[in-house]
């Protein structure tokens, strides 16, 4: 069964013990105080991890721009991707990188990016992301609802300890583990790198 919207909001509604709604677009109470915070807190909880069902890889385009100044050999401007909420690698390990505003400046051709981006279609959702996210919009309602910041509070701290930690180890769990290279200073420790102590 394909989970919607409505679904995970009536989710975070009852574990507040407050009325269902029939549509996020209703005009109640309810529903106006879940749309006021739906989108943020859903940017929020998908910046928090690579989510495997929101992860995209892209090879962005270099724009033709001039910045005030450069940085050393950075000197290649890529736009970012216009629905990226995080980037978590790219395709070199040694190329540099940052993000400033809209652009990512780097020193290598033929950047590749791995980033999350914004996925606003439930039925694509883990389970166990959509218990943290019914977590997160509860403590993100509690107090417009029940003008309880005690409730706010513990809804929060679940998210946080339990069901945001839960989410994260399912979605590592996923595929074949990703390995860190050694770095210098690993291979400088085991002696490997030709460096003694």
């Amino acid at each position: 069964m394909a989970i919607s919207k409505t679904e995970i909001c009536n989710m975070s509604l009852t574990r507040l013990g407050a009325s269902p709604i029939t549509n996020i677009d209703d005009d109640s109470s309810n529903a106006r105080a879940l749309n006021r915070v739906y989108e943020i807190a859903l940017r929020s909880i998908l910046s928090e991890c690579q989510w495997n069902f929101a992860t995209k890889r892209t090879l962005p385009a270099e724009v033709d721009t001039d910045l005030a100044w450069y940085d050393s050999g950075e000197t290649i401007i890529y736009q970012r991707p216009s629905d990226c909420i995080r980037i978590f690698g790219t395709n070199d390990d040694d190329a540099i990188w940052r993000e400033e505003g809209e652009y990512i400046i780097s020193d290598t051709s033929g950047l590749g990016l791995r980033y999350v981006y914004y996925l606003d279609a439930p039925s694509k959702y883990s389970i166990s992301f959509i218990d943290a996210f019914a977590d997160r919009l509860a403590a993100d309602i509690a107090f417009l609802i029940l003008n309880s910041s005690t409730k706010a509070e513990a809804m929060l701290e679940k998210y946080k300890k339990v069901s945001l930690p839960n989410a994260r180890s399912e979605n590592a769990q996923t595929g074949t583990h990703q390995y860190l290279k050694d770095d210098a200073w690993e291979r400088a420790k085991t002696q490997d790198g030709g460096v003694t102590f």
